[in-house]
């Protein structure tokens, strides 16, 4: 049984390089917000998406909060989320992951440390929209911001963090940028046999 935590959904961009809001592309018959939504419900205290405005997505039941640092990239939407936080940690994730697991949520909190001020999955690169922030890393954003800078890979580089090994069904495509990456999403759901979550 995994714990349950906070979970922010960021949905502020503005899918330039896939022609439409991509968090409402629907996907495997459901919008990829709601899919997204869904999936964590399992192991989510609440969730709560990350928008250019508030309450763009309330038509579809979610909680919906206004980007407080627009034109910040995933920076100005993290710290957002830090803001609106109540609870020492959260999941931090992208509104247009393919896939998200219970299973790979308790790998990522099962190594949580006082210590630490993020754990997230590491490979190549740093997977920073699938990953726990600690509310203690704000302040670490909010000089980033300030800096200029609007990297999650040199946030997390420069931060205590966590690395923990790729779990082993990872899927081949994990984030939707693209048409292409929508078809071949599509393509890779009509395979799976087993659950999703």
């Amino acid at each position: 049984m995994v714990d349950r935590i906070p979970v922010y959904i960021l949905a502020g961009g503005r899918s330039s390089r896939f022609g439409s809001d991509k968090a409402l592309a629907t996907l495997a018959g459901e919008p990829l917000l709601s899919r997204l939504a869904r999936m964590v419900t399992p192991f989510a205290t609440s969730v709560t998406v990350v928008a250019d405005r508030p309450g763009k997505y309330s038509s579809l039941g979610l909680r919906t909060i206004g980007d407080l640092s627009p034109g910040q990239g995933p920076l100005g939407g993290l710290i957002t989320a830090l803001d609106d936080l109540r609870e020492p940690w959260m999941l931090l994730l992208s509104c247009d992951l393919v896939l998200v697991k219970a299973s790979w949520i308790g790998l990522l909190m099962s190594v949580r440390r006082a210590s630490a001020l993020a754990v997230a999955f590491h490979h190549d690169v740093w997977e920073p929209l699938c990953a726990l922030y600690s509310r203690d890393i704000r302040p670490r954003v909010q000089e980033a911001i300030m800096a200029g800078q609007r990297s999650l890979q040199e946030l997390l580089a420069a931060v205590p963090a966590v690395p923990v090994p790729l779990p082993p069904d990872w899927p081949p495509i994990v984030q939707i940028n693209t048409p292409d990456d929508f078809r071949r999403a599509e393509e890779w759901l009509r395979t799976l046999r087993q659950p999703e979550a």
